[in-house]
């Protein structure tokens, strides 16, 4: 079953219950609507074989406390696994998320990759005063126009999320190099470390993504249709797990638009 939703996106983002189901055996959905000026992703690169990444975790936890809501910003924390072999195996890494560091780090220019590492709209970001800095970026990314929309309904079954909806991307220039990406993530997630560098620590992690879709070419047309089942594991907690829908230039890096549901849909 493919859902088209159609027309200009909304001005706020809109997580609301709908009635009915978003496919056969869903039992309910919430919509997602874009809003119309710019939404970025800020995603931190980690490990729980680092011992300088908890404080970054930390951080990441405690973003929408600070009033930093998913209509300003969409936190991801990707999990890498090049820590794995100095003695603590990270359950949540995934060689994929080590890849997309890396190409960060050549769109850049660098030869370098590290944890924790900060990116924000797709470029390296390492401010000495976060809270201050997210805000005055925040605030220029807010004052543009969005350059993508998003519409999407997200359902829950009994093991899984859909996705279904649509994205479109107006601008030809855009449009040539931009990708839709879909990530599945999980708040509250804890682990006894029993080695490497965090050797006896209990850690805390929000927004971690446990699943990455992508990356979805646009077609020629500036949409794309959007379809997805992405199954959710029986270590997963749906109440606890949002979805998170972007669309990113891969030349640059910088994100065109971002939404996210922070928990599941109810049943």
């Amino acid at each position: 079953m493919t859902l088209r939703l159609r027309g200009a996106a909304g001005t706020v983002l809109l997580a609301a219950c709908l009635v009915g189901s978003a496919t056969a055996g869903a039992a309910g959905g919430c919509a997602l609507t874009s809003a119309a000026h710019r939404v970025t992703v800020l995603e931190l690169y980690t490990s729980e074989g680092c011992n300088s990444c908890p404080p970054a975790d930390r951080w990441l936890s405690t973003i929408a406390a600070r009033g930093f809501d998913p209509d300003k910003v969409v936190p991801l924390a990707f999990h890498v696994d090049y820590w794995n072999q100095l003695g603590w195996n990270d359950r949540f890494s995934d060689a994929r998320f080590s890849d997309r560091q890396r190409a960060i780090a050549e769109r850049q220019r660098s030869a370098v990759i590290y944890t924790p590492q900060f990116v924000i709209d797709g470029r390296d970001w390492r401010p000495a005063q976060r809270d201050e800095s997210l805000a005055t970026t925040l605030a220029t990314i807010h004052g543009q126009p969005a350059r993508a929309q998003i519409r999407a309904q997200v359902a829950r079954e009994t093991d899984a999320l859909v996705v279904l909806g649509e994205v479109s991307v107006p601008n030809a220039a855009d449009r040539s190099s931009a990708d839709a990406w879909i990530a599945l993530f999980e708040n509250g997630l804890s682990t006894d470390v029993r080695a490497g560098e965090n050797g006896g620590k209990k850690l805390h992690h929000d927004y971690v993504v446990r699943e990455l879709v992508g990356p979805l070419r646009i077609a020629f047309t500036g949409t794309l249709a959007l379809e997805r089942r992405l199954r959710l594991r029986p270590d997963f907690k749906p109440e606890q797990t949002g979805v998170a829908i972007f669309l990113q230039r891969r030349d640059n890096g910088e994100i065109l638009q971002a939404i996210a549901l922070p928990s599941a849909c109810p049943s």
